[in-house]
């Protein structure tokens, strides 16, 4: 007698689980920002959004790049977990999980490997659709020990989505404080989430993500010996306190500061030297003359 045969039991993995649920939570962010019909804007709101975009910006140029990523200076623990904080509130992922992708971007840069190149892929997986891929949790081969050892930095890793949460509420209770101590100000709770969150948010991830996508692509190359098709990017510059400056960095990766030229602005590597003259960073990384000059 033929013996019936019941097909497999098929389900998601956990990797595809994770990549549908970052690919939900960061549409549902960018739909958010559409709340704004309603809730208009204030130069309060304006201003809180712009103070926070600032905020998620240097947590992630200075603290998830430069310093946990490249550890192109020394800090404090206090303030080593300042840095994260201020990067996990840019809410681009978890500082551990981020560090670990970056450094494997540097390691494979512009080859199969590397999980949002877009001369690999193409320009829409490498500015955000590589987020929504399962390939971006799966376990990664490039570990972060030196990060780990800490556990104030894996507990920020772990319950990162709380992050998030906690941001949603501080700034929707912030609005509901303004408009209660400050009604002549114009604000609510939902207006002050738009900017404060939605918005903000938005902005930062698209700013961060040009540097994957764009300064690949459009840009001008001093060292076209970086072994890949990084590019410098004046307005991706801009927009992100320095980190468009992507060919510099491709080449001295472990540097500090990025902007090589006096008119190469870079004002991550401005604070981190402010920072330094009160002691709050030190050992800053910077390539020398000689190696800039040997390079060029």
């Amino acid at each position: 007698m033929e013996t019936l045969t019941l097909p497999a039991q098929t389900g998601l993995s956990r990797e595809q689980k994770t990549a549908i649920t970052y690919a939900t939570i960061m549409i549902l962010i960018h739909l958010g920002i559409l709340l704004v019909i309603s809730t208009g804007v204030t130069p309060v709101a304006f201003l809180i959004a712009f103070i926070f975009y600032v905020v998620r910006g240097l947590g992630i140029s200075m603290g998830y790049h430069r310093y946990f990523s490249h550890k192109s200076f020394k800090t404090s623990r206090f303030f080593q977990f300042i840095l994260a904080l201020m990067g996990s509130a840019a809410n681009q992922g978890g500082v551990l999980w981020w560090s670990s992708t970056h450094r494997g971007h540097h390691k494979h840069s512009d080859q199969e490997e590397d999980l949002h190149s877009p001369i690999v892929h193409n320009f829409y997986h490498a500015h955000l659709g590589w987020m929504w891929s399962q390939d971006a949790y799966k376990k990664s081969k490039i570990r972060c020990n030196d990060l780990g050892k800490f556990p104030e930095l894996k507990a920020l890793n772990k319950y990162y989505a709380f992050v998030i949460l906690f941001q949603i509420v501080a700034f929707y209770g912030l609005g509901v404080l303004l408009n209660s101590l400050y009604p002549e100000l114009g604000t609510s709770g939902l207006q002050i989430l738009v900017w404060g969150f939605f918005i903000s948010t938005v902005f930062m991830w698209h700013s961060t993500f040009m540097v994957n996508s764009v300064c690949h692509i459009w840009g001008y190359q001093r060292y076209k010996n970086s072994g890949d098709f990084s590019r410098n990017n004046p307005f991706v510059s801009l927009l992100t306190f320095g980190e468009g400056w992507h060919n510099n960095h491709h080449k001295y990766g472990w540097s500090a500061r990025n902007g090589f030229k006096w008119w190469e602005f870079d004002i991550s590597f401005y604070l981190l030297k402010l920072l330094s003259v009160f002691g709050i960073v030190w050992d800053l990384k910077v390539p020398t003359k000689e190696q800039l000059t040997a390079t060029h």
